[in-house]
């Protein structure tokens, strides 16, 4: 199975979990257009929908599935109710939300599927408050460092990012809370234009795991 990013960031996200035949996507923040470019336009494997949360950047584009007949499952709408997180199955896929901390309602998700074992998938979340056992893909923001963001931006807007994102010493703390003997993949996602630096982040995890670490910029894509 494989993991394409099609966008990470402000600009939009979206990432596919696909193999021949069967497509989970994760955050609809790229047209629907783009994805059916990436699958050949064989949108009949898509199982269905998942995003984290309702901002434009992570869901602009969820209508456009419902529309096609695509299940869209949106598990944070329990957080806005009050109502329990409940698990989901769509096709091989097991999906076990878990709440985030951010502005909105927003969860991770716990992906399961048999071609890939477990897979963590974390974003746009101050920090996690929870640690997973045997997880062997890590898909996790890493938004911004401090220093950056004190050199970039005044201190009202850092406070609300320091809020509602991931910094960098707080994913390398997650990384080493959950890292293990099976972990295979660690994907940096919705990394800041102005406010991180891909090059010194991916080096600095690469010294935590003795696994490849990737950063998700548009057209990545790897085998799980």
């Amino acid at each position: 199975m494989k993991l394409t990013c099609l966008g990470s960031g402000s600009a939009g996200n979206c990432y596919l979990l696909h193999n021949e035949t069967e497509c989970l996507v994760i955050e609809a923040g790229i047209p629907f257009k783009e994805v059916k470019k990436v699958l050949d336009f064989n949108i009949s494997k898509i199982v269905g929908l998942i995003y984290s949360h309702v901002h434009l950047d992570h869901g602009k584009y969820a209508d456009e599935y419902y529309k096609a007949g695509i299940p869209v499952i949106r598990h944070f709408n329990s957080l806005s109710s009050n109502q329990p997180l409940m698990d989901s199955r769509l096709g091989g896929f097991y999906i076990k939300p878990f709440e985030c901390v951010h502005d909105a309602p927003c969860v991770g998700f716990l992906i399961e599927h048999r071609d890939i074992g477990r897979l963590l998938f974390a974003t746009d979340t101050e920090y996690i408050k929870y640690r997973f056992r045997d997880v062997n893909h890590i898909m996790i923001e890493c938004n911004y460092s401090l220093e950056l963001l004190n050199k970039a931006y005044h201190e009202g807007l850092q406070e609300r990012i320091k809020l509602t994102h991931m910094e960098f010493e707080t994913c390398k703390d997650f990384i080493v809370a959950n890292r293990n003997e099976v972990l295979k993949t660690v994907c940096l996602m919705h990394l800041s234009d102005q406010t991180s630096d891909e090059r010194m982040f991916q080096k600095e995890v690469n010294e935590l795991v003795k696994c490849p670490v990737y950063v998700a910029n548009k057209g990545l894509e790897y085998e799980l």
